[in-house]
C-alpha cells in the first residue's frame, strides 16, 4: 500500500476478498504498506482499503481471464491512496442544456451552468459550444458538440485511472490541478442512431477531465490566478429526433470558486471520508 507519491502506508484497513464465495480477509498494513492474505476458490479478487488522512481505494484488483486461472502463488499487488491534502468548499453541477441554435458557437459560464445572456442566466463565456446536426429520418441521424476555450492559458486535459486493474479512488483526479498540458479545444461529443445500433463517436470508458479558466497573468506569463474544476466522465451529447430540433449537452462537474487555489478536492468528500474511515486503532 502506497500513497500518490510512492510512500508506503502503514495501518491501512484492508479488506481483501474473494467475489467466488465474498470470503473476507480483514487486516491492517504493516510498516512497510504491506497485507498478506490468502484466498481459496480464486475468481475476482477484490477489496475496500482505508485509512484516516486519505481516500478510500475500492472495487476488483485481479480477475480471472478465464474460469479457473488464478495470480501465481506470492502475487504482489500494488494498490495506491491519494492523500487528503486541502479540501475546499467546490460547486457540484450538474447541468443539461438544449441548444438554441445549430452550427454557431454559443457561450457557456462554467460557473454558473449555463448559457450566457440572452439565452441563459451565464454573465461569462468561459467556452464556446458549437452544435452541428443531421437529419435524414427518425431513424437515421447524427449530432456533436465541440468546444472551444477562450483566453490565454485556459483550456482542459483528459486523466483516466490506471489500466493495471479496476481500483477506483474516491477522489478521481489528482488533488492538485497541473500546472501544464490544457488544449484550447477538446474533441467533439456525437451520437448516431442508425437503423440497427447507437454509436458513440467520442466517448471513452473512465474518461474523466480537468479545465482551467479565467485565468490571470502577469508581464512575465506567470499565472496570477486561475479557476479549476474537473469534469465527471464524457460530457454527453443527445439529438433531438425531429427534423426541427436541435439537441441537448449534459455535463456534471466540479467547480473551484477560489482564484488562488489549484485544489481538486471537493470538500464534502473528504468530510465523508473522515466519518466512513475507521480511526487508527480500529475505534
Amino acid at each position: 500500500m502506497v500513497d500518490d507519491i510512492g510512500n508506503p502506508i502503514s495501518n491501512v484497513h484492508a479488506n481483501v476478498y474473494n467475489i467466488f464465495d465474498m470470503d473476507t480477509k480483514p487486516g491492517l498494513t504493516d510498516t512497510n504498506g504491506m497485507h498478506t492474505t490468502r484466498l481459496d476458490k480464486i475468481f475476482h479478487i477484490s477489496g475496500s482499503f482505508k485509512k484516516h488522512g486519505y481516500y478510500t481505494s475500492y472495487g476488483d484488483f485481479w480477475k480471472a481471464p478465464e474460469w479457473g486461472k488464478v495470480p501465481p502463488a506470492n502475487t504482489n499487488f500494488t494498490i495506491v491512496l491519494k492523500r487528503i491534502l486541502e479540501p475546499v468548499p467546490m460547486r457540484q453541477r450538474e447541468v443539461t442544456v438544449i441548444f438554441p441554435r445549430l452550427n454557431e458557437p454559443i457561450g457557456f459560464d462554467l460557473e454558473v451552468g449555463d448559457w450566457i445572456f440572452p439565452d441563459g442566466k451565464g454573465k461569462t463565456v468561459d467556452m464556446f459550444l458549437t452544435a452541428e446536426r443531421k437529419y435524414v429520418s427518425r431513424r437515421e441521424y447524427s449530432f456533436s458538440v465541440s468546444a472551444e476555450f477562450i483566453g490565454e492559458l485556459n483550456g482542459i486535459q483528459s486523466f483516466i485511472k490506471p489500466s493495471t486493474h479496476d481500483l477506483k479512488s474516491e477522489l478521481p483526479p489528482p488533488p492538485i490541478a497541473p500546472k501544464f498540458g490544457y488544449m484550447k479545444t477538446f474533441e467533439s461529443f456525437s451520437r448516431h442512431l442508425s437503423p440497427d445500433k447507437w454509436a458513440s463517436a467520442s466517448f471513452v470508458e473512465n474518461r474523466n477531465w480537468i479545465f482551467r479558466i479565467r485565468t490571470e497573468i502577469d508581464k512575465d506569463r506567470n499565472i496570477v490566478s486561475a479557476n479549476y474544476g474537473w469534469i465527471v466522465k464524457d460530457p454527453a451529447s443527445i439529438p433531438i429526433p425531429q427534423p426541427d430540433g436541435t439537441g441537448s449537452f449534459t455535463i456534471i462537474y466540479y467547480y473551484n470558486p477560489d482564484p488562488k487555489s489549484r485544489s481538486l478536492e471537493p470538500k464534502e468528500i473528504a468530510d465523508r471520508q473522515a466519518k466512513d474511515i475507521p480511526k487508527e486503532g480500529g475505534k
